[in-house]
Parts: structure tokens; sequence; C-alpha cells
């Protein structure tokens, strides 16, 4: 519940951050705030896919999860089950509520103006008959997700789940990845010049290294038999494909954010991952895992700064910053490295 909770702020801060800019733009342009676009709610389905997976995976192990005894198995437990269902229920109707706000937000206008209004409905509604519902299109890749994962948990043996992620599901996620990054260098088009452009290259060239060293630690797994972090692994590769589309296909303003939130995510990820599989740290503390999340979250916080103190025209010092931080970040990656020489 605590992990749910922590969960929960982040992405209420997150979208606080998000729609703030938004809201003076509106302001300023004598304007209504338009709703949530469709980025936004595919965001926030992934991220709702993800804590339910999550929950089913917990459920299904009573609870015991990597700490063994030591919580015991709460369906034992008739308060326990009463509380657990009492939360469902919250769930269940805040999910609702806030679906039910998404869509009359969505159904607002979205200016003052009826010309600009009709203008913008006519080509929203031309661009929708010519493609399918982007929110149908990330429900498919989340029912996709679902099903690896459901066969994962059901019917796949420790070692034949190692065998899917080392052979198919890593390398097909890095064959894509250098795809993407091929793309970005030969296409014509591009949602930023300059300064935004070299922010974009500076993401997009960390985040496809870091994925190859997640990779390279899959296959230091010495008994594949004792595999047991499938759901954390393919829940990096999800992170990995959503942080590097916004970064480099969008013109948002967080999608710097969204980065330093996958950086900040990534060593828990691999802590759990670590715990899970039995290879706690025992390096020393600048070998560990916990410079690299410090590092992410004070970017995190002057990145959360930057967005609200600016208008987001000027992109040459958040560039600067964000060139500081990929050459700190390397650097602790050289140390972590060589502590484990």
């Amino acid at each position: 519940m605590v992990v749910f909770a922590v969960i929960g702020v982040l992405a209420f801060l997150i979208g606080l951050l998000v729609r703030a800019p938004q809201r003076q733009q509106a302001a300023a342009s004598n304007q209504l705030v338009s709703g949530p676009r469709w980025y936004e709610l595919t965001l926030a389905l992934v991220l709702l896919a993800v804590i339910a997976a999550f929950a089913v995976w917990l459920i299904s192990n009573g609870g015991q999860w990597a700490w063994g005894d030591a919580i015991g198995d709460w369906r034992a437990d008739t308060r326990g089950v009463l509380f657990a269902a009492i939360m469902v229920g919250i769930a269940v109707v805040g999910l609702v509520v806030s679906l039910i706000f998404a869509l009359l937000q969505s159904s607002e206008p979205t200016s003052r103006r009826p010309a600009e209004a009709t203008a913008q409905t006519v080509t929203a509604n031309a661009a929708a008959d010519a493609t399918p519902a982007p929110l149908l299109r990330a429900v498919g890749v989340v029912a996709l997700v679902l099903s690896i994962l459901l066969l994962c948990w059901v019917a796949l043996p420790a070692a034949e789940r190692y065998l899917l992620m080392a052979q198919l599901i890593y390398p097909a996620a890095l064959g894509v990845a250098l795809v993407l990054i091929l793309d970005k260098a030969t296409r014509r088009w591009s949602t930023n010049d300059g300064a935004g452009a070299a922010r974009e290259w500076l993401f997009c060239d960390l985040l496809i290294f870091l994925l190859v060293l997640a990779f390279l630690n899959l296959h230091g797994v010495a008994k594949p038999e004792t595999y047991a972090a499938s759901f954390f692994d393919i829940l990096n590769i999800v992170l990995f494909f959503i942080a590097f589309w916004l970064i480099d296909r969008t013109a948002a303003r967080s999608r710097f954010l969204v980065g330093y939130g996958y950086l900040i995510v990534l060593p828990l990820l691999l802590l759990i991952w670590d715990t899970l599989q039995g290879t706690a740290e025992t390096a020393s503390w600048w070998g560990s895992l916990w410079p690299f999340l410090i590092l992410a979250v004070v970017f995190f916080a002057l990145e959360a700064v930057t967005l609200i103190s600016s208008t987001g025209e000027r992109q040459t010092l958040p560039a600067v910053k964000d060139a500081v931080f990929v050459l700190a970040y390397a650097v602790l990656l050289v140390v972590a490295a060589r502590s484990h020489l």
C-alpha cells in the first residue's frame, strides 16, 4: 500500500507540473484550459496497468514477495482480506471518478472563439477518421505486455522465463531501439531544433546505453533456474520505450521530466531485481545504485523548477544542465564498473 501511495503521489505531482504551464498559457491567451491530451491518458493507462499487474502478482504470491515469511500470508487473516477489499473498492471508485472527470474535461471547448473551435473540431474529426484512436492503440500494446506477463507467471518455469527474456524480449527491444535512434538520425523533421534537439540526443543515447547495461545484467545471472525477475525486466523495457518515445516524438515540455523520472525508477528496479535474485550489492557506496538515484532525483527537481519558472522557449541553459547530468552519470558508471572488477 505504501508503494501504491508513493506511485499515486508521484503521478499527481507530474500531472500537476504538466498542467500548470497549460493553465498559464490559456490565461495569457484568454482561452479555456484544454482537456488532457491523448498521450497523457495513455501514460495514465500504462501506469494503471503496471500497478494492476503488480497487485495481481503480489496477491498470487500471498503477499510474501521478496521477504519470505516476514510479512506472512495476508489471505489467512480475515482483517487483511477486509482491508484489501476496502482498498480495492476505494481504488475502483477513484478510478471511475477520474475517468469521468477526464471525459468531462475532454468534452469541454478548448477556445472561446467559435470559428477557431469549429476549424479545430473539423481537423480533429478528419484525423480521427484517418487513423485509429491513439488510446485504442495503447490498449493493444498493454494487452500484449500483460499476456506475456501472464504467460511467464502461469505456464513457464524460471529457466524458460530467463530464456524468453535473454534471447527474445531484450534482443528485440534493443533492435527496435537501434532502429529508433537511426530513424532519428536520418529523418528530416524534428519537434525541436538547436538546444532542444541536443537535449533529445543526450537523453536518447543515455537511455539506449542503459538498456544495453540491463541486458548485460540479465546475462550475468549464474543460474537461470533461479531467475525470478521477469516482471521487472519487462517493466523496465516498457518504461524505456515510453520515455524514449515521449522525448523523441513529442514536443511536450514535460518530456525531459519524464526522462529524469525514468532514471529515478531505474535504480529502484535494479534494487528490487537484485533482491529477488539474491545478489544484493556488496561493492562500495560509490559503486552502488544510490549515487545514481540521488543524482537523478536532484536533476529531476531542477527540471521541475525549470518547467515552473520558464516558458520553455529558451533551451540553452537546460541543455547545459542535461550535459552536466550525462557527464556526471558517465563518471558514476565508470566508478561502478571499476569497483566490480
